[in-house]
């Protein structure tokens, strides 16, 4: 993006040069057929009807050159935006998977996350927002470090070197948390060939299911996940 900005700056200024120098040039032109145009007409010589038919002719000239003038200008140097990408289905889709994300964990810490979570992919998405919404109510529940919130909205448990209270990990951004976050879930997502919450057990049970709360737990853990993530599958 800052690229994109950098390069428009340039050519806006390249076409403000080229609008200067334009437009100098076509004055140029315009004053040399007015001094052509006085070496032609004695002084004199032209009575009252033939020097309004003259202005006639000179305010239409004019009005023909200004329009002239902006039609060359902005179709030759004012850079012209393409639109093509961001209409594109793909550029589209995202922009409104974006808006529903916003609504939905409205006033939630995982909010400021958003623009990190539509990028992934929509099944990603949705197993990230339902697996946020049981393990943390998307983020009013969460580790901290120092006091500091970790950003681990998921109940992800991995050894770094910052670790957070109940020993999950710390990230340093919600950059990073989604980053890191969604390539496990899409890791579990792609081995397990996931239709719903129930092939991702493993984030809540991890090898045994009767260690982390038992069966009724790990069923619910499947019901509540889903119920949010179908919202986004439909």
């Amino acid at each position: 993006m800052q690229k994109i900005k950098q390069k428009l700056n340039k050519l806006l200024s390249q076409a403000k040069f080229e609008k200067n120098a334009y437009f100098s040039d076509y004055s140029q032109r315009f004053k040399a057929v007015l001094e052509n145009l006085k070496k032609d007409v004695e002084p004199g010589g032209l009575n009252e009807h033939q020097m309004k038919t003259l202005a006639l002719i000179c305010l239409i000239a004019f009005t023909g050159y200004i329009v002239l003038f902006k039609q060359n200008y902005y179709k030759n140097f004012v850079p012209q935006e393409n639109h093509s990408e961001e209409k594109s289905p793909r550029a589209i889709k995202k922009e409104k998977l974006k808006k529903e994300l916003a609504v939905l964990v409205k006033g939630h810490p995982i909010e400021i996350m958003i623009p990190y979570i539509a990028q992934k992919d929509q099944k990603t998405v949705a197993y990230l927002i339902g697996i946020a919404k049981k393990e943390s109510n998307w983020g009013k529940r969460h580790p901290v470090l120092a006091g500091v919130d970790c950003y681990n909205y998921w109940g992800f448990r991995a050894k770094q070197d910052r670790m957070g209270s109940g020993g999950h990990t710390c990230f340093n951004s919600p950059r990073e948390a989604v980053d890191v976050v969604s390539k496990r879930i899409t890791e579990i997502i792609d081995s397990n060939e996931a239709e719903s919450a129930k092939d991702l057990l493993v984030w809540k049970c991890g090898s045994d299911c009767a260690i982390t709360g038992g069966q009724a737990a790990a069923d619910k853990w499947v019901e509540d996940v889903d119920f949010y993530a179908e919202k986004l599958l439909n």
